[in-house]
């Protein structure tokens, strides 16, 4: 592999494992490898005690035997301020861990590409702003140059569709994405269950143009909770048999996890398998079969149907407005979720190639593409310019930037890309914290209704409550429901410096702004004066810059193993 150009990357950080990939020169993605020749890292962070730093496998090896240094699940805590665990003794944040994964993974796009020229990371599309804002915080922690974060299953859906081109006999050597889904137009859902998260989203593919109608899923609800009802299930009958329950010694109960996780892919496979694990040197083996974990799990499938079918009351859509299903995630593989999904279709549900790495693919393409149209600033991939990157390139990276575009430019490849089209929608509700019209209490106003298409604003007027009042202070909301209590507060937009002397009642307009990858963006002004407020989104949340930058320079420090 030539070292001599910088290409960008696609990464999948997920809850149990991560990818990383790129567009090689003949335009088609590829997945990096790991140092080990594997192309998953287990997104695990092992603390040793002389503090150095162990990533991926190893860490997960370790879980067993030190669960009190390794962390893992991380990303289920994301947009938390810490997470849910101590790792030897100390608190961290989900950012920081994460950090530490993509700094392994850059390591390992490094050891293929010489170097890498800025990332475009994905999320799962049910993440709301507070947590999209931690993942981006996480790759700059990690000393990436974060180009974009993409919604998963909108990255799948590119890479499926590139694939389908290049199995229908596309020419890849010139990458003529533009022409992939230069067939009849579809509609495709994605279900993509992977280890920690469930997304359900529809998205409709015509010629060059993706274009996500819908969006649903759960971001607490994933392959780990598949695992944990066998785990309930062993220990409960070890208890039964012993008098004593494994669950209480955490070495223990973590070599009952590994054990009952691969029991979970084997039934995959197999009818039946058997659970063989000690605790107190006293070893006992549990069969289990395909339909006793089909029993264990049934309300964990049932919530995904639930999601499903909801989601398609909310895009107003019937099952025969829907071309195919594609299924993306480790978990999807577990035989009855294609089964579920074709008894409330009647349609066959086609699992993705690659399932555990299509994620990153797509996020690699949309890295090819988004970098074409970076010069001279950042540009989403809906078209429109990201206020986090409004300055220019600072000198020590503007050389690296000219070699990327050179690279890419210099084959006709990604240039076809260009010309792909991708929108998304919001998948939560944004509104502001209201009294309510009744006089009682107070009520959610929702100013941008979830599954919005992407990027788009709304503006909200609201009035002053005194005489001279300098500042107004409004609580934002993700979340759909009237009832503040069904919606999550992602902070408070502060609107400071109003101009003195106001009478009371004076209008305030606010401006509420989804940027293309979803993040959120809040202008105000006054409109009796018409000056602009300076206005501060105070996030429940998450680092201010000045300690990113703090936690930035510490992870720069740290040799990951």
């Amino acid at each position: 592999m030539s070292h001599e150009t910088v290409k960008p990357v696609g990464i999948d950080l997920g809850t149990t494992f991560s990818a990383i990939a790129y567009v090689d020169d003949g335009g088609s993605p590829r997945a990096i490898p790991t140092a080990e020749g594997v192309y998953v890292t287990p997104s695990a962070v092992y603390i040793k005690p002389d503090r150095s730093i162990v990533v991926g496998q190893r860490a997960l090896d370790a879980l067993s035997e030190r669960p009190d240094r390794v962390a893992v699940n991380f990303k289920r805590d994301m947009g938390e301020k810490f997470y849910s665990e101590p790792i030897g003794g100390r608190e961290f944040s989900p950012e920081a861990l994460s950090a530490l994964v993509l700094k392994k993974l850059a390591q390992d796009g490094r050891n293929e590409l010489g170097d890498i020229g800025g990332a475009v990371i994905t999320v799962p599309a049910y993440f709301g702003d507070a947590r999209r804002k931690a993942t981006q915080d996480a790759g700059r922690i990690a000393g990436l140059d974060v180009i974009d974060i993409i919604n998963e299953p909108t990255a799948a859906a590119l890479a499926n569709a590139f694939q389908q081109f290049i199995n229908q006999g596309g020419d890849q050597s010139n990458l003529s994405i533009a022409r992939i889904a230069a067939r009849a137009p579809s509609t495709t859902m994605v279900y993509d269950l992977g280890g920690g998260t469930f997304d359900v989203t529809i998205i409709r593919i015509d010629h060059n143009e993706f274009e996500v109608i819908a969006t649903g899923g759960e971001v607490r609800l994933g392959g780990i909770d598949f695992d944990q009802r066998i785990v309930n299930y062993y220990c409960d009958e070890f208890r039964r048999r012993h008098g004593i329950d494994p669950r209480d010694t955490t070495e223990t109960l973590e070599r009952i996890r590994s054990t009952c996780e691969l029991a979970k892919i084997a039934l995959s496979e197999s009818e039946q398998t058997v659970l063989v694990c000690e605790h107190l040197g006293r070893k006992m083996q549990v069969p289990i079969s395909r339909g006793r974990f089909e029993q264990l799990t049934a309300d964990l499938i049932a919530r995904t149907q639930i999601s499903t079918e909801m989601l398609l009351e909310d895009a107003m859509l019937s099952w025969d407005r829907i071309d195919n299903i594609l299924l993306v995630g480790g978990s999807s593989r577990i035989p009855r979720v294609a089964r579920m999904l074709e008894e409330i279709s009647g349609k066959k549900p086609e699992m993705a190639i690659a399932p555990d790495q299509i994620v990153s693919h797509g996020a690699a393409l949309h890295a090819a593409i988004s970098v074409l149209d970076r010069a001279p600033q950042p540009v989403s991939a809906g078209g429109e310019r990201r206020i986090e990157s409004e300055s220019a390139p600072n000198p020590s990276t503007a050389e690296a930037e000219q070699r990327m575009m050179q690279s890419i430019m210099a084959t006709d490849a990604v240039d076809a890309a260009k010309r792909i089209k991708l929108s998304d929608v919001n998948s939560h509700g944004l509104g502001v914290i209201v009294r309510a019209k009744e006089g009682q209490g107070t009520a959610n106003s929702v100013i941008i209704p979830k599954n919005t298409p992407l990027p788009t604003s709304r503006v909200k007027l609201f009035g002053t409550e005194a005489k001279n009042q300098r500042q107004v202070r409004l609580r934002i909301t993700e979340g759909d429901t009237r009832d503040p209590r069904g919606c999550t507060q992602i902070g408070e937009c502060l609107i400071r410096q109003l101009p003195k002397g106001l009478p009371k009642g004076a209008p305030v307009e606010v401006s509420f702004r989804y940027d293309a990858s979803g993040r959120i963006h809040v202008k105000a002004v006054e409109l009796t004066s018409r000056i602009s407020a300076d206005v501060h989104l105070e996030r429940t949340s998450g680092f201010e810059q000045e300690d990113l930058n703090k936690m930035k320079d510490a992870v720069s420090e740290i040799n990951v193993e």
